[in-house]
């Protein structure tokens, strides 16, 4: 009877391919590795990153579950307002990067002739208003009463820009400074017109880069929205729960660490058994809330 056993065995070997050999191992080898894992589980005394219950704040009831959930379902919320932000600014981004590809040789056509204008015109404009400026300072030195009136004017112009500051009139300010420049034989107007003359004028955006200049503003403005309500999704979720930020924290990560050990983790921190079933009698509503509890 054994040498039939033996015979059996040695037939099994002979037909049996080298893959199935090494795919049985692997299942003993799953086999031993879940049986460990089960072993330590049940005797936290072989974990040793194991935390105590305690080590988390208070164990879960069902009044503070209720709350961490409550909570989650604000968060959840919250950052599904965030992901229809992002999907928006994503058709914003394609709608840029396609104004983007059929105008780049038109932008930086267009970018290379502003520059050059607004360069020619600034050269001119501070060439004219050094020279105005020397010529004034140079009658001024030989001139004790023109000073005198200079110094009046200056001083006059600057309590009634202040008074301007103050009422937040930026209007008034900059009549202000054009009239104390002119007074001192400054005039930007004039050296604008003559600017411009000598230059050309600054050309004007066209359509399509009004539109650029929108959509990259839209864009961007939204992702601020988007940091905005991510960044405020947790304490959110905190106030909807009516628990403390503290104790709200400290359940959740309760709660945390319980939904990761249900997904096969090593376990983060000891459950007391009436905790444990209180999970898992709510297991379908963490899971629900899964995105909000690790991503917020």
């Amino acid at each position: 009877m054994q040498i039939k056993h033996l015979a059996a065995v040695a037939a099994f070997a002979v037909i049996v391919p080298a893959t199935s050999h090494a795919q049985l191992g692997g299942l003993v080898r799953k086999a031993k590795e879940a049986a460990a894992s089960k072993v330590v589980e049940n005797n936290p005394a072989l974990n040793k990153n194991l935390k105590p219950s305690n080590a988390f704040g208070p164990e879960l009831s069902a009044q503070s579950l209720d709350g961490v959930l409550l909570g989650l379902a604000t968060t959840q919320a919250k950052l599904g307002e965030a992901d229809a932000l992002r999907l928006a600014r994503q058709r914003i981004d394609a709608d840029l990067s396609k104004s983007y590809s059929a105008h780049d040789k038109d932008r930086e056509k267009f970018d290379n002739a502003r520059q050059a204008a607004e360069q020619c015109q600034d050269s001119i404009r501070r060439a004219r208003g050094t020279a105005s400026q020397s010529a004034y300072m140079k009658r001024m030195q030989s001139d004790p009463a023109a000073q005198a009136k200079m110094v009046q004017a200056g001083q006059k112009v600057g309590f009634q820009v202040n008074a301007a500051q103050q009422k937040g009139d930026t209007a008034e300010v900059r009549r202000l400074m054009v009239e104390l420049a002119k007074s001192q034989g400054i005039d930007p107007q004039a050296d604008s017109v003559v600017a411009v003359k000598s230059c050309g004028a600054i050309p004007q955006k066209p359509v399509w880069y009004v539109e650029q200049d929108s959509l990259r503003a839209r864009s961007n403005r939204i992702d601020g929205q988007i940091r905005d309500i991510e960044n405020s999704a947790a304490g959110e979720g905190a106030k909807a729960s009516g628990m403390s930020l503290k104790d709200y924290s400290l359940a959740r990560e309760r709660v945390l660490h319980w939904y990761i050990e249900s997904k096969g983790a090593t376990p983060i921190q000891a459950f007391g058994p009436d905790e444990r079933k209180l999970l898992e009698s709510r297991k379908a509503d963490v899971v629900k809330f899964s995105n909000a509890l690790q991503g917020a």
